[in-house]
């Protein structure tokens, strides 16, 4: 047939496009071909163009809130390159656990550069984390018509339809593709669009890393993103809903329950709509004792896009999509007892070597199950529930779950025995050291401390019980030299109910002496000494002398702060007696320390000065740096009472420098304050301000805000002195 083009297995008329030829064409495609060409021709009257669906976005989210860095992102590449002089991102992919917001976040950057994208904006559901997803032969059909194809203009095959698509986007102005819901690189690669003109922009549970494209990864919102996201859509039903003004701690709570995820923080919105009479602390509650939190984190109904309001779907599909072996490590790693942890913990709670380890953790972040942290990872508190249920539903995957704790307590055990003799400075022959140094073993505990404390909560279950013990025995030394009372209480009433259940009286007395020194780091020091009187008791009902001694000495350190100094004075010597029969030159250092402090008080001060010189030399005969460096500082503060100033200026330098050496900024903090304000008394006000300032940066990094503004209003009053406004300090 003269005059003709034979395209896609399609005669059209010279000239137009199939959308183009007002339904009249030769159809080849049940033609016989014996020399010249003959075909059938059929004829299909559309009046008018083909009908087109080139603004097919679901509409932008109702209540959306965060997401600002991430937004800028996108709005910044997914810029038209109509020109062609730009080095354009063609495609952009949204990555994340289900749930997290994904899909919002795109429809909401989408809607904001609709009208940078002149030839049309496309949307398509791939379903790739459905029963059946939407393959990508199924989807360039809807695009097609989109486009203004109809069913009986397009191609027979794929290929050939792939084809026409290209070419219909290459005659187009600037389109905007967003394909939501990808589970894989192959479900989108053959519908990208064959010019750099457009854009896609695509969202996964995944993280397509194959895909030549820009990866932006979403985690969960910021606490105060979060809650503006509850009080939207609490406000968006009613806006006279009081709740989050009225409740700011129990939507904090909430928050934290819904682990910053986005879905979840709309279903427990949901919930709330749904029961306005009911306060949000109620929800709180709930969600706290419910077994399966993620279970209970659901709501009847759907949401803006038609999906299911409920948590446990989306994390079922992602674990049904794990090989077993992934599987394993997922469940085992749920039993990581502290907020992130490093290789060498997936390792023991996996039970793989190191060296497989790091790729089984590779597999699991690719599906955002785990999230890189530096060098070591996290998993959502949500997901952790997850898995742990999992776990806990089934007697096999139960004793699974208990041997990845019993791998984890095996391996802390040893590092934390080895890193408590460092910071004691006594390394037993017969114990290994696996740490090169105290500021190693330092290190290795400040990073590992949360998951050591949580680890000694396994002594609730009988079959951890031994080995949690004797974990929070050894980290009872840096929880006190870190300050940490709080976690340091915790650990020892953990302890403490499981030494009374399996009757073991040594832990017994040791947690309670370890409850009272946390309640007085706590300034609690009537709680603290009812706690220590309880540990004397049992110590002369066991017979034990060393815990008699310990009690002694602990005591009296509540009784001087109590202000009872004369009884603190009976107490100190009659410990520092004991330690002395029993040998214990580095407890009755500890003694004679804590003697020299009422003794100062009563203005005893030749015998407090004693007292302190003692101890400083008896802690550096035993080799305890931290130790000597506490009683130096005892010994200046006594000198400097005593009017004997260089003397206790050289007693405050000496304790800086090994409180500094020792790596205790807090009793660094102490000396710098002890040896600024008698610099000041003494007038040398130019070292005084020095110092001084150097204690408020100490008390600033420590948080210690209270101490921080103390020494700045002294600063202010030394700055004042230095003016001649002010007489010198008493």
């Amino acid at each position: 047939m003269p005059g003709a083009d034979c395209q896609y297995g399609v005669m059209t008329m010279r000239g137009r496009r199939p959308a183009e030829s007002y339904g009249d064409h030769v159809d080849f495609r049940k033609g016989t071909f014996h020399g010249s060409v003959t075909g059938k021709v059929e004829h299909h009257h559309h009046y008018g163009p083909a009908p087109t669906a080139t603004a097919s976005l679901p509409a932008a989210p109702v209540v959306f809130t965060g997401r600002g860095r991430q937004a800028a992102q996108l709005m910044d590449v997914l810029k038209p390159d109509v020109d062609g002089t730009a080095d354009p991102v063609l495609i952009s992919a949204l990555s994340g656990l289900g749930g997290i917001g994904k899909t919002a976040l795109a429809l909401h950057v989408a809607h904001a550069v609709r009208t940078r994208f002149t030839g049309g904006t496309l949307f398509v559901n791939m379903r790739g984390y459905e029963d059946i997803p939407v393959a990508p032969e199924q989807a360039v059909l809807s695009l097609l018509r989109a486009l203004g194809i109809r069913d009986e203009d397009l191609p027979q095959s794929p290929e050939e339809q792939y084809a026409l698509y290209r070419s219909e986007l290459s005659g187009r102005g600037p389109v905007l593709l967003l394909f939501d819901n990808v589970s894989t690189s192959a479900q989108v690669t053959p519908l990208l669009p064959g010019t750099d003109r457009h854009r896609v922009l695509v969202t996964s549970r995944d993280s397509l890393a194959s895909l030549p494209a820009r990866l932006i990864t979403l985690d969960s919102l910021s606490q105060g993103e979060a809650a503006v996201l509850i009080r939207r859509a609490l406000h968006l039903a009613d806006p006279e809903d009081s709740r989050i003004n009225e409740e700011p701690d129990a939507v904090q709570q909430l928050v934290d329950l819904c682990d910053g995820l986005p879905l979840a923080l709309q279903i427990a919105a949901a919930q709330l709509r749904r029961r306005r009479h009911r306060p949000v602390s109620v929800l709180v509650t709930e969600l706290k004792a419910a077994a399966d939190r993620v279970r209970q984190l659901h709501a009847p109904g759907v949401d803006q896009y038609g999906r299911e309001l409920a948590l446990r779907p989306l994390f079922d599909v992602t674990y049904a999509r794990l090989d077993s072996d992934q599987a394993r490590c997922f469940r085992s790693l749920a039993q990581a007892p502290g907020a992130n942890f490093g290789v060498p913990t997936a390792s023991a709670l996996s039970g793989l070597p190191e060296t497989k380890v790091e790729a089984a953790l590779d597999d699991l972040a690719a599906a955002f199950l785990i999230n890189p942290r530096g060098d070591r990872w996290e998993m959502h508190d949500l997901l952790r529930a997850y898995a742990r249920t999992i776990s806990s539903g089934e007697p096999g995957l139960y004793a699974e779950a208990a041997h990845a704790r019993k791998r984890l307590l095996h391996h802390f055990l040893p590092r934390m025995v080895s890193a408590d003799q460092h910071l004691h400075g006594q390394l037993l022959e017969d114990a290994p050291d696996l740490f090169t140094s105290r500021e190693a073993a330092l290190d290795w505990l400040d990073v590992e401390r949360d998951s050591l404390v949580g680890a000694v909560r396994w002594a609730d279950s009988a079959e951890h019980s031994q080995s949690a013990m004797a974990l929070g025995l050894a980290l009872d030394k840096y929880l006190q030299l870190r300050r940490q009372f709080t976690d340091a209480q915790l650990v020892a009433e953990v302890m403490l109910t499981a030494a009374k259940r399996d009757a073991e009286q040594t832990v017994v007395m040791a947690s309670l002496t370890i409850i009272g020194n946390s309640r007085y780091g706590l300034g609690q020091f009537r709680e603290a000494a009812i706690a220590h009187t309880e540990a004397l008791r049992l110590a002369y009902t066991v017979g034990d002398r060393n815990g008699q001694a310990s009690s002694w000495t602990n005591l009296g350190r509540c009784m001087f702060a109590l202000e009872q100094f004369e009884v603190a004075v009976l107490m100190h010597k009659r410990a520092q007696g004991m330690f002395a029969a029993l040998g214990d030159q580095h407890r009755e250092a500890a003694a004679w320390n804590n003697l020299g402090l009422p003794l100062h008080s009563l203005h005893r001060l030749d015998e407090a000065v004693q007292a302190h010189s003692n101890a400083q030399r008896m802690f550096a005969d035993v080799l305890d740096r931290h130790g000597e460096a506490g009683a130096w500082l005892s010994l200046g503060t006594a000198l400097a009472e005593s009017d004997k100033y260089d003397d206790a200026v050289n007693a405050y330098m000496n304790a800086t420098d090994i409180y500094a050496e020792q790596d205790d900024p807090h009793g660094a903090a102490w000396a710098w304050e002890h040896l600024g304000q008698l610099l000041a008394r003494t007038g040398e006000l130019e070292m005084a301000v020095k110092v001084l300032q150097q204690c408020e940066a100490a008390y600033a990094a420590l948080g210690d805000g209270r101490g921080a503004a103390s020494i700045r209003s002294t600063l202010a009053e030394l700055r004042s002195r230095k003016a001649g406004r002010i007489p010198p300090l008493a």
